[in-house]
């Protein structure tokens, strides 16, 4: 210490003088400031403009339609739930009308058929090939689909918003799939801002940054970056300082919070933040309370978005979802599909819209009661029920275990096996009381297993019923999945019990397993009531080999049957089944995922 004083001291006095002190203090701040400075210009650029916006929704459809009156004008705020649209039904009507006639006809013709066979062969039974049984079939979901289509006739605002440019007029007719009017939301939902070519950034994709109205003194904003462009282009002349001068740049796109107070079409400027020094564990901090911050709001479960079409072919159900990180789009099983009970899975995006075409899994004739999904590498996995029929019955189709490659759009069986004789086979010849006693309690056929997830060459298997001793919940691990699906044997030292969970009552009642889902080495659980009249879904906590669940959510009315993470947000995409009813979705985020009571009126 007293050395550095004595090396101070020689400074003050030989080098600087104690006459020149303060113009010395002064170039030392100087050079402080160059330093402070080049370490600020060399770190980031500077702020950059930006114009706030969102994705419009076009108002279309699916075969020509003609306009028998507008509700709205352009620019209107609207409501969730307004009628916008009311369209022409006279050409609708006349098509009921024909098919009913030839429906009454094929009716008559049948009764009189029916006559003749009875008088014929003495009985009263119609041949079950007979053409016109299929013909009337075939025209009952011809009328069956004419009738749905007049609930279509009125059009309503699926979210609040503004209307943007209306294109037709009351009378006028409307091509197929041409949009009659746009709808943006109330709030923007992004920003598109744009980087000078010669400006130093950093941006990347995921990093925090701050969003600043330039018109209007309204609070700073948090946003997200989510797209960085890969190529030059030329920026628009509203955020050039000089419109005659063509400027060229990148464009950076930024996900802001739903509520922000902007309006559509605001310039706004990004600031990236500034860092001068970066440690680790501060960026880390920072980036996690950011995104906290900017986190959206839990949403309340809403309906999903069926095509009409579809949903006269198809009955959807969803039991399992699986999210396809290419496609941007979540895969879907059904525990019911149609009467042929064909292997076909639904496609929907992140905002609960079903699409229209649907996927077949070729080489795969039939299966029932599909439950569950999962991806492991390039392969993608289905498992059914491997329970009874409601009469008691068993169905090979809803034993099987399939392995699947997926190339685009096309789905194909690499291998499938019955599972459920081999592992019921394994388990009596195996060592495992507890598995064994699983078995007595369900009278050993009569089992249910409505998830599973592939780990490291294994498949695990959630039991939703029976439970073991103490109502709890067994998950079972098959060794080598490869080896079951090729030899279609499975030895008893390769069947274990892996976890026994305890999730618990719920509203009085005992939580039965409906989903689980592994990401990124964390297990996620949805479960659902004994009378299927309410759910939860968990966080499944392991240490020093004891897996604990932690309730993160419980639904009231709904049942929680598929699980897939979101990795646009990192949320966890809930599907809810709802038998007759339209099936509804979820997000929850998983960033500041706590407990959360049900709602009332969650339903």
């Amino acid at each position: 210490m007293k050395s550095i004083k004595k090396l101070i001291t020689i400074i003050q006095e030989d080098i600087v003088g104690t006459d020149n002190r303060y113009m010395a203090m002064v170039w030392a701040a100087c050079l402080a400031g160059v330093v402070a400075l080049s370490f600020y210009m060399g770190s980031e650029s500077m702020s950059f403009l930006g114009v706030a916006d969102s994705r419009e929704l076009q108002v279309n459809f699916e075969s020509p339609v003609e306009i028998k009156r507008i509700h709205v004008l352009a620019g209107q705020m609207v409501k969730k739930g307004d009628l916008l649209i009311e369209l022409n039904q006279s050409e609708l009507n006349s098509r009921l009308r024909l098919a009913r006639s030839q429906m009454a006809k094929l009716q008559s013709e049948m009764k009189v058929r029916q006559h003749l066979n009875s008088i014929v062969s003495n009985s009263s039974s119609v041949d079950l090939a007979d053409p016109l049984a299929v013909d009337i079939e075939d025209l009952g979901q011809e009328i069956e689909y004419l009738e749905l289509q007049k609930k279509n006739l009125y059009v309503f605002a699926e979210v609040d918003g503004i209307v943007g440019a209306v294109n037709f007029k009351k009378g006028e007719k409307v091509p197929a799939f041409t949009s009659v009017l746009t709808l943006s939301p109330a709030n923007p939902s992004y920003v598109e801002g744009f980087v000078h070519e010669n400006l130093q950034t950093k941006l990347e994709i995921g990093k925090t940054v701050s969003v600043v109205p330039l018109t209007r003194g309204h609070a700073t904003l948090q946003g997200k970056i989510v797209s960085v462009g890969s190529r030059i282009i030329l920026m628009p002349p509203r955020l050039m300082h000089f419109p005659n001068v063509q400027i060229w740049g990148r464009e950076v796109v930024v996900e802001i919070p739903s509520q922000n107070g902007l309006l559509l079409g605001e310039k706004v400027q990004i600031k990236p933040k500034f860092e001068l020094f970066s440690f680790p564990i501060a960026v880390a901090a920072t980036e996690t309370a950011s995104a906290a911050a900017i986190a959206e709001p839990e949403m309340a479960p809403q309906a999903m978005h069926l095509p009409s079409g579809l949903g006269r072919r198809y009955s959807f159900e969803p039991s399992g979802v699986l999210y396809l990180e290419d496609l941007k789009k979540y895969l879907i099983v059904s525990d019911d599909t149609d009467k042929k009970k064909s292997a076909t899975l639904f496609l929907a995006d992140r905002d609960g819209k079903v699409d229209d075409q649907v996927l077949t899994v070729a080489g795969l004739d039939k299966i029932s009661d599909l439950e569950s999904i999962s991806q492991s590498g390039d392969s993608i996995y289905i498992l059914a029920s491997q329970g009874l029929t409601k009469k008691g019955k068993e169905k090979s189709e809803r034993n099987l275990f399939v392995e699947i490659k997926r190339s685009g759009l096309d789905l194909s069986v690499v291998g499938q096996v019955e599972l459920k004789p081999l592992l019921i086979k394994a388990i009596k010849a195996g060592q495992d009381k507890a598995l064994q006693a699983l078995l007595k309690s369900a009278d050993e056929d009569d089992f249910e297993i409505e998830s599973h997830f592939v780990d490291g060459g294994d498949l695990y298997l959630g039991f939703k019923e029976p439970f073991l001793e103490g109502d709890k919940t067994a998950i079972v691990v098959v060794k080598g999945v490869d080896a079951l699906l090729k030899t279609k044997t499975l030895k008893s030292e390769n069947v274990a019990l892996w976890k026994a969970l305890d999730f618990g009552k719920n509203q009085g009642q005992s939580q039965r397993l409906s989903d689980l889902i592994k990401i990124k080495g964390r297990l996620y659980a949805a479960t659902v009531c004994d009378d299927e009249n309410c759910g939860a879904v968990w966080r499944l906590q392991e240490n020093q080999g004891v897996v604990t669940p932690e309730l993160i959510r419980e639904f009231k009315g709904l049942k929680p049957e598929g699980l897939a993470l979101d990795t646009k947000d990192s949320s966890l995409f809930v599907a809810f089944d709802l038998k007759d009813e339209t099936a509804k979705f979820t997000r929850l985020s998983l960033q500041n995922a706590v407990k959360a009571p049900a709602k009332k009126n969650e339903k």
